[in-house]
């Protein structure tokens, strides 16, 4: 019998051995990057410390006062337990509240549990209503970033952390750091840190705000990182982490200045293929490394770095068998 949470496609692979998640994800990200003819050394997933009970952040449904999800494609109530769906403070806070209705978002740092709801709600301080506080505190400090109300962060705490560390290592030494959909500066406050000058562009003003203050003195951007034009910031390294739907368009215009690096963050290996294969072969993939920042789901997080090569403009791609 199917896990309710399979059911309710909020974990459609939880009745999977994690293993065999881990492999498929692999299989994925390299299918993307084949089916693009683009050669990519892409290497093992990095698992989820936590492989269930991982989100660190999850929006319910309301109905008749009562906290759940529609089963996809229908209009179906369904209230499954979360215990494998979420850390154990969301569960233990989802517990606690009494909505009224609309849509709740349940937001941890890894201690404290805030809610960003759409309609009133009781049983917990911390609450905003649609992004505005209301009560309490409803701001969290995730490893060290201020995280406002509507601002994004990783649903995976411990995952995005490995995320960070595994792009730190690969920008340091730059001397001039551009970090577009930057957020709350999640991948670019160490080398802020260390007093490597950055420029961050991000549209959502939450985040915008939140970056203002987690890397205060940096060049914090309100604006489309979509639109970047090239010679708009100085910078030798660039870190792109845009949406799903990716970048189209923005790779080339961010190589026109010839930065020795790119590093580019994202949660759908389709859309990545697609936008590094717009490069040509100016620059090659150096290491692309899966993380399971989405455990039970056929989602994954893939990290790319991409080093300047002194090659012309044709594409650079893997033969045909």
């Amino acid at each position: 019998m199917a896990s309710p949470l399979v059911d309710a496609g909020l974990l459609p692979w939880a009745d999977l051995p994690y293993e065999e998640q881990l492999a498929r994800k692999l299989a994925f990200v390299r299918g993307a990057f084949e089916r693009r003819r683009i050669a990519a050394p892409v290497e093992a997933a990095l698992p989820s410390p936590r492989r269930t009970g991982a989100r660190a952040r999850l929006k319910f449904q309301v109905e008749s006062g009562q906290l759940g999800f529609h089963r996809p494609g229908t209009h179906q109530f369904l209230r499954p337990a979360i215990d494998d769906l979420a850390r154990p403070e969301i569960v233990a806070a989802a517990a606690l509240l009494r909505p009224t209705a609309g849509e709740v978002e349940l937001r941890s740092d890894g201690e404290r549990v805030v809610v960003d709801a759409t309609a009133p709600t009781r049983g917990l301080p911390d609450v905003a209503i649609k992004g505005r506080p209301v009560a309490g505190n409803p701001a969290l400090t995730v490893d060290g970033l201020r995280v406002s109300p509507g601002a994004f962060y990783q649903v995976n705490l411990e995952v995005n952390r490995a995320l960070v560390s595994l792009v730190d290592e690969w920008i340091r030494g730059a001397e001039a750091l551009l970090d577009l959909y930057g957020g709350i500066g999640n991948l670019s406050r160490a080398a802020h840190a260390r007093g490597t000058p950055v420029t961050l562009v991000e549209s959502n003003p939450a985040s915008v705000a939140d970056a203002r203050h987690n890397l205060a003195g940096a060049a914090v951007i309100r604006g489309d990182a979509s639109r970047f034009e090239p010679g708009s910031a100085v910078y030798d390294v660039a870190v792109l982490d845009p949406p799903r739907q990716g970048a189209p368009g923005v790779l080339p215009r961010v190589a026109t200045t010839r930065p020795r690096a790119i590093v580019y963050v994202s949660c759908d290996p389709v859309t990545l293929a697609r936008d590094v294969a717009e490069l040509g072969n100016t620059y090659e993939i150096e290491r692309a490394v899966p993380l399971d920042m989405f455990p039970g789901t056929e989602h994954v997080e893939c990290a790319c770095l991409l080093r300047r090569t002194t090659r012309g403009s044709g594409p650079t791609r893997t033969s045909r068998r």
